[in-house]
């Protein structure tokens, strides 16, 4: 049986779904949100405990494959040079990312004209920008107004975060080079709002905020809009958008956690899922809105890059926010001089966490005698320019439908193709070797260059036209096959900007939003039925009512965080972690002599058995990490010399304990627990060395 119709039914709780929700729900529309994912608990975020870099690796990682949560899909990334990230919960993307708040420029929207690739957006920098500054205030942003890359407008709410004792170092690099810098703009609060409380500067903004400084829409959104009247409901997978015969969505299905299937109508259907999940859900709707052919293509990632500087200095680096510190739009824009077209977007990131350290730029590390050495030239005194790369779009790149890889309801999972181009290998190149000049003229004595293997920044693979034969939406962000269906979320860009497009999928949303809300009396309104036929179940393992998923919940501020870590494909968030079988001596004896082979004392730190690390250091690690417990037991009672990869995981462990280990902790005078608020009223060094005046000269 079908339910009542609702007037707006959103799929996805994360920053488009919940700004259109806001705006919909305001103006007194009836709203129903669907999220496949869970509330999460700031209180289980590990940025407050001392195991912070151990978790955010698994339970919290931004790879669905790595965290297997009950709400995650999987994705088939073998036709693919680029892995994707993403979060399935509520607040989506703006649960783990590091919330840095630079909108797109001017230029950025008129790529046709200007270089002559790609294609113009129907809309530009002004159209947006009444809704980039209101977003601005609705997230809560930091930030310093005047910057001469754009046009003027009104300044951020909050002041600036502090930029730390690297981006000083970077900004009097920029200024000494005479190139762009700016103090960072992040959606991280410098002073309390709304209840929040202000950034305290640990650096574990990736893996969840537990002061609720850094703006996630479960906390900026979702609880207004519930207390409006407007429902919630998580662990709800939609299969399939429905439409009428007049071929407008009519409502959609979607299946519970027990594997149960419902029909939800609704006057107009938002699909805000990502650039990844919304063409998958449009595809598996028989190719909706896909007249064009363009569903799922010319797909967009930002290729990343960062160049890391290792300096002589105080070892104070880690003491930030994981956030933009300062930025430079010195190369943001396109100059086809340079042996390629368009530009990158970069930004100071703080020097992270011990573990990090230990293993280095490469991943490796060195050990033995030179370990102390290697951590200490790291640790807190490392920046890195890391480099947001525009790339352009490309029809080959495409998501699509796995004809093999299923999620745990039987539908099907996206397939990337996508395929890095010459251009984007010579601009990030190009970069590169300009971000090694930058450090190095801020006293860098080494360089090095990390190539990442993946990025959540999900565009272009529903882009927003005027021409229908070439776009799948319009300026409104209503599909032009479709016109009662909304899709706000990252799929509509036309080109990538190097930007990171949390900002602007912010100001696109509310964008759309204020049109839907508008002209919705002017909107066709679709047939209901009183009765459905549900689909087929999707051909993968379990069908529509595959393998079943713990409770439901909707509407209230419910707490289903990682309590385990998602040691196999069966693993889920519920429940409690699984019993960690003791080490026996003779294991612990053994990992005592290679841990003092890889990390021996020396340089005025200990050895590494004299700390605990094969007894209640491991024990703690394996706590945290409870997936880690049986392969260390395995390694440790095998015969013979470890293997390169037993070597790789043991080396992982003990580098764990060791940087748990209180008398190392203080020794390195590391202690991010501490928390320390910000002080934005304190008079910046930048702007007593008058950093930014050449620029400001060059303007006035």
């Amino acid at each position: 049986m079908a339910n009542d119709p609702i007037d707006v039914l959103v799929i996805g709780a994360g920053v488009a779904g919940a700004v259109v929700a806001k705006r919909c729900v305001e103006a007194g529309l009836s709203v129903l949100c669907l999220e496949q994912g869970d509330w999460p608990d700031r209180a289980r975020y590990p940025g407050s405990t001392p195991e912070w870099e151990l978790v955010a690796a698994r339970q919290w990682s931004p790879a669905a494959v790595l965290r297997n949560a009950p709400g995650d899909y999987p994705i088939d990334l073998a036709e693919s040079d680029f892995g994707v990230l993403n979060f399935n919960g509520v607040g989506g993307g703006t649960i783990l990312y590091n919330a840095q708040w630079p909108r797109m420029l001017p230029d950025d929207f008129r790529v046709r004209s200007g270089d002559g690739v790609a294609e113009d957006w129907p809309i530009g920098y002004a159209d947006l920008q009444p809704y980039y500054e209101q977003t601005d205030r609705d997230f809560g942003v930091s930030g310093l107004g005047g910057n001469p890359k754009y046009p003027a407008g009104a300044e951020p709410p909050l002041p600036p975060l502090p930029i730390g004792s690297m981006g000083l170092r970077l900004a009097r690099a920029q200024a000494s080079l005479g190139r762009h810098w700016w103090p960072g703009t992040n959606a991280i609060l410098s002073a309390p709002r709304d209840g929040r409380h202000p950034c305290v500067q640990r650096g574990a903004c990736g893996s969840g905020c537990n002061e609720a400084a850094k703006a996630s829409t479960d906390v900026t959104h979702w609880p207004g809009i519930v207390r409006r009247g407007g429902r919630l409901v998580t662990g709800a997978r939609v299969r399939r958008i429905v439409v009428d015969g007049q071929g407008l969505a009519c409502g959609v299905e979607w299946i519970d956690r027990e594997g149960s299937e419902h029909y939800q109508p609704a006057d107009v259907v938002v699909c805000a899922a990502n650039g990844v999940g919304t063409p998958r859900l449009l595809l598996a709707s028989d190719g909706l809105a896909n007249s064009s052919g363009l569903v799922g293509r010319n797909l967009m990632l930002h290729p990343l890059s960062a160049v890391v500087g290792l300096f002589d200095a105080p070892p104070d680096g880690w003491r930030a926010h994981a956030g933009a510190l300062i930025h430079s739009l010195e190369y943001a824009d396109s100059d086809a001089s340079r042996g390629f077209v368009r530009g990158a977007t970069w930004s100071v990131a703080s020097a992270g966490g011990p573990l990090g350290a230990a293993f280095g730029s490469d991943g490796q590390g060195v050990w033995g005698e030179g370990h102390h050495a290697h951590f200490r030239e790291r640790f807190g005194r490392s920046a890195s320019w890391i480099l947001i790369t525009e790339d352009l779009p490309d029809p080959d790149n495409r998501v699509e439908l796995s004809p093999t890889l299923f999620d745990s309801d039987g539908l099907p999972a996206p397939r990337i193709a996508y395929r890095l181009s010459e251009n984007s290998r010579r601009l990030m190149a190009w970069h590169e070797a300009r971000a090694k000049e930058s450090l190095e003229a801020g006293g860098a004595f080494k360089t090095e260059i990390i190539h990442y293997g993946a990025n959540g920044h999900l565009m272009g693979t529903a882009r927003m036209g005027l021409d229908p034969a070439r776009s799948v939406v319009g300026p409104d962000c209503r599909a032009h096959d479709v016109p009662n269906l909304l899709i706000p979320d990252g799929s509509v860009f036309v080109t990538a900007g190097s930007a990171n497009p949390t900002t602007t999928i912010a100001a696109v949303a509310l964008r759309a939003a204020d049109r839907l809300v508008a002209e919705r009396a002017k909107l066709p309104r679709p047939a209901h039925a009183t009765r459905v036929a549900f689909s087929a179940g999707a051909p993968g393992p379990g069908g529509a009512a595959g393998a079943a998923r713990a409770g439901s919940v909707d509407g209230a501020t419910a707490a289903t965080a990682a309590t385990s870590l998602l040691a196999s494909s069966t693993a889920s968030y519920v429940g409690p972690a699984p019993a960690i079988v003791p080490l026996a001596e003779a294991a612990r004896a053994r990992l005592r002599a290679l841990a003092d082979d890889w990390i021996p004392a020396g340089d005025g730190m200990p050895a590494a058995s004299s700390v605990g690390v094969a007894d209640r250091e491991l024990d703690r690690v394996l706590r945290a990490r409870p997936d880690l417990a049986e392969p260390v037991r395995t390694a440790l009672g095998s015969d013979g010399a470890p293997s390169e990869e037993t070597r790789i995981l043991l080396r992982y462990v003990v580098a764990a304990a060791y940087y748990l280990a209180p008398a190392v902790r203080t020794a390195l005078a590391y202690d991010p627990e501490r928390v320390s608020p910000v002080r934005p009223e304190a008079y910046p060094d930048w702007a007593a060395e008058g950093l930014l005046d050449f620029m400001l000269e060059e303007t006035s």
